[in-house]
């Protein structure tokens, strides 16, 4: 099996290769940059082994250094090498869960025969947006389930439905398995991670699906069942509110967000109620409402939450206290989010778990950009970037947007441009209208200097964005 530092050694070696006919084209790494539609920090990182970005990233670097496809065939390889090294653990963890899936359907009830003859009569399309009604066995208890295809189709690896023709479902009583709000914990996990590779559109809809079908598991379920299912229901409301903000849907995200609160607040889950406040904190500041802004921050501080919820309701107060211009607040609001996360080693699962260090780093960034520190932004989106995990591709468009702005702010269209194209090319890939609209107004504060050559690239490109399709 290959070893750990052979995949580390190999991404450092295809580093080694992009320097090297980086310098031998006669490019500098700011040069080539906005070339690749990417930041200085992407090249810097990549070519010391510490940033793995897409195929994509490394066909461009082919294309403008002229090396002939080698850069994409290493990348290749490179990749080939990482999966060897995870397939025995990835498959292993597979096996266990499809073997404990199993288990429990066999201490619950009846592992029939189900919709294979349903999928297959099922019509190719939208995945996320055909259901088909299938019926399922809990605890020999009988209930009618509407299932997306996509969701039907996951499912035949350890199905917990079953087919059963002429039974009166209506007449029969109705008992919720426990295990189901794992189930949707594990499939909003899913479904948070597809978000950062193909962007909210294609989500949202399976999300608002999802919302339906727990609401349905919540009215059958009773005492404790019933809060643990409301706060799954307020988790994935917040969830299509994020997603709906980020589609420019700001009315949507705001109904869902209440809906959220309310929720979350009847479970008395106390996490999850200063999690929301802390989100609606984060729109007001969108609205520039510092009023707002610095209450429901406050809010969600004394609803308590772990360290990284916490930390995030932090970083809403200083933007609070940046919106009001006091400079001093606004730094100790920051440093206190940035001890809160300094020390914590999450899964990646808990409530908050984006707020780290980079995400502080690019929250201070945006608010010494509202204080009228361009410059102190641009370290700070620079160090943000530098750490940004590869895998958050729309937030990272983000912060290069925002990037980009510091840097017009401080009088380098040049290096605006070069990181605007790169948000750019971003918010195409993942369809992101909030990323979409803060080039647009970078590209507005660079009008001045529409005859450079970097600037003028942003505003043809910006051009083909807005022609219809």
């Amino acid at each position: 099996m290959t070893e750990p530092h052979e995949v580390s050694e190999a991404w450092r070696a295809l580093g080694r290769q992009l320097a090297a006919s980086r310098k031998a084209a006669g490019y500098t790494q700011h040069a080539l940059a906005p070339k690749t539609l990417s930041g200085r920090s992407t090249v810097a990182n990549a070519e010391v082994g510490r940033q793995h970005p897409d195929r994509a990233f490394w066909e461009r670097c082919d294309a403008v250094l002229q090396t002939g496809g080698d850069l994409a065939a290493g990348y290749d390889r490179v990749v080939a090498l990482q999966q060897h090294h995870r397939r025995p653990k990835s498959s292993a963890a597979l096996s266990a869960s499809i073997a404990s899936a199993r288990a429990a359907v066999a201490s619950q009830g009846h592992l029939a025969r189900m919709g294979t003859e349903a999928a297959r009569r099922m019509p190719d399309g939208d995945a996320a947006a055909e259901t088909i009604i299938v019926t399922v066995v809990i605890e020999e208890r009988v209930r009618q389930v509407r299932i997306s295809r996509r969701a039907l189709m996951q499912a035949m690896t350890g199905s917990l439905t079953a087919s059963l023709p002429g039974a009166d479902l209506a007449a029969q009583p109705v008992r919720v398995d426990p295990a189901i709000v794992e189930h949707f914990t594990v499939l909003r996990a899913v479904l948070v991670e597809s978000d950062n590779r193909v962007g909210a559109a294609a989500i949202l809809p399976t999300a608002r699906q999802q919302v339906g079908h727990i609401a349905d598991f919540r009215r059958a379920a009773r005492g404790g069942l019933r809060d643990s299912i409301l706060s799954t229901e307020a988790r994935w409301a917040e969830f299509a509110g994020w997603l709906s903000d980020d589609l420019g849907d700001r009315t949507a995200g705001e109904w869902w967000l209440a809906r959220a609160l309310t929720m979350a607040q009847e479970a008395g889950d106390a996490e999850l109620t200063a999690y929301v406040l802390a989100r609606m904190s984060q729109r007001a500041a969108g609205d520039r409402d510092r009023d707002r802004v610095l209450g429901l921050a406050c809010a969600a501080g004394r609803s308590g939450g772990n360290a990284q919820v916490r930390a995030f309701a932090a970083v809403q107060r200083a933007h609070g206290y940046a919106i009001t211009g006091d400079s001093s607040a606004f730094r100790a609001a920051v440093e206190e989010a940035q001890r809160l996360v300094a020390d914590v080693d999450g899964d990646g699962k808990a409530l908050g778990s984006f707020c780290t260090t980079a995400y502080v780093w690019a929250q201070e960034g945006d608010g010494w950009l509202r204080l009228g520190r361009p410059r102190s932004a641009v370290r700070c989106f620079d160090r943000a970037l530098e750490a940004w995990p590869e895998s958050y591709r729309r937030e990272r468009g983000l912060y290069l947007a925002r990037s980009a702005a510091a840097h017009a702010a401080a009088g380098d269209p040049q290096q605006a441009a070069g990181s605007g194209l790169a948000a750019l090319n971003l918010a195409r890939l993942t369809r992101s209208e909030r990323v979409l609209r803060e080039v647009t107004a970078v590209a507005q504060q660079l009008a001045a200097f529409s005859t450079e050559p970097e600037v003028a690239d942003l505003h043809a490109a910006l051009a083909t964005s807005a022609e219809p399709a």
